[in-house]
């Protein structure tokens, strides 16, 4: 049990940390250049693991091929990274974390327009985590900054990727489904760098560090510790330990960009964490509306 809490707390501080690297990459490399590459490194990553754990038979029959649900899931990818990978250009890594992880209280939410059950925990949580985000990103107007709006944003679409996920994960190998993702996300994102940047060698070249850091860490090594913490702990227990993401996040954007948040932003951060604690909380289910917005009796 130590040894699987440990495994989702340093997936927790690579996920954190690869804010700081994505704030980094932003001023050196194109955000879809980025993305083709270092999710291109996730799957050479998580290559070797396909062959080294065995997982079992999946859980369910597949209902189609591995390709299509493979492309589904990296075109949410390749949408919240690159949404996610060009705005944080325009916010800090701290505030692109905390406003990011807004999608723990998104998927219960939409997970109602799914058949899903909404918890009063989860509710709760909800409204904590908007108010946090908007003590965040709204300052002088009641409309968030360029930056800071593109990140909630990105954030729909890493909602929207993690409840299609939930929908195939128990058909297929998780390895095999991670490369396939991951190749789709490069896939997609190489297409858009071709017709919306212009990439020169040098600049993958200046940018070699958070590219591997991104791609190899954040992608291959925290799936695999994700999926090996997982494995022996509860849901709960192991999606608490992983939302410390966002406080490794905040600590090394102080030590290392020397990112500052002031007052309101603070008080924000704490909702946002509030929130975030509270949507995972278990809670016997109260509110339905049922699939395809019809009652679930």
């Amino acid at each position: 049990m130590l040894q699987a809490r440990l495994c989702l707390l340093l997936t927790a501080f690579v996920w954190g940390s690869t804010f700081v690297a994505q704030r980094l990459a932003s001023d050196v490399i194109g955000p879809n250049a980025y993305n083709a590459i270092r999710f291109l490194l996730g799957v050479l990553t998580v290559s070797p693991f396909y062959f080294w754990i065995k997982t079992g038979a999946p859980l369910k029959k597949p209902r189609c091929s591995i390709i299509w649900p493979s492309l589904a899931l990296g075109f949410m990818l390749f949408l919240g990274a690159s949404l996610q990978q060009y705005a944080i250009a325009y916010t800090t890594a701290s505030k692109a974390a905390f406003l990011t992880a807004l999608y723990v209280v998104l998927v219960p939410l939409l997970g109602l327009f799914v058949g899903e059950r909404l918890s009063l925990t989860a509710l709760g949580g909800v409204v904590c985590a908007i108010i946090g985000a908007a003590l965040l990103s709204l300052k002088d107007s009641f409309i968030p900054s360029y930056g800071d709006g593109i990140i909630l944003i990105s954030t729909l679409f890493w909602a929207i990727h993690i409840l299609l996920l939930n929908t195939v994960s128990k058909q297929y190998n998780p390895f095999l489904l991670s490369m396939g993702q991951f190749f789709g996300c490069a896939l997609f994102s190489a297409i858009a760098s071709l017709f919306l940047e212009t990439t020169t060698f040098q600049n993958i070249a200046d940018s070699w560090l958070f590219i591997v850091w991104g791609g190899v860490l954040s992608a291959g090594i925290g799936f695999t510790g994700q999926l090996l913490g997982q494995r022996k702990l509860p849901p709960t227990e192991a999606s608490l330990i992983l939302s410390l993401e966002i406080v490794f996040t905040g600590i090394l954007g102080y030590l290392i960009l020397d990112e500052r948040l002031d007052h309101q932003e603070i008080w924000g951060l704490v909702s946002m964490c509030f929130g975030v604690l509270l949507a995972q909380l278990p809670s016997p289910p109260q509110l339905s509306i049922g699939p395809f917005f019809g009652r679930k009796d």
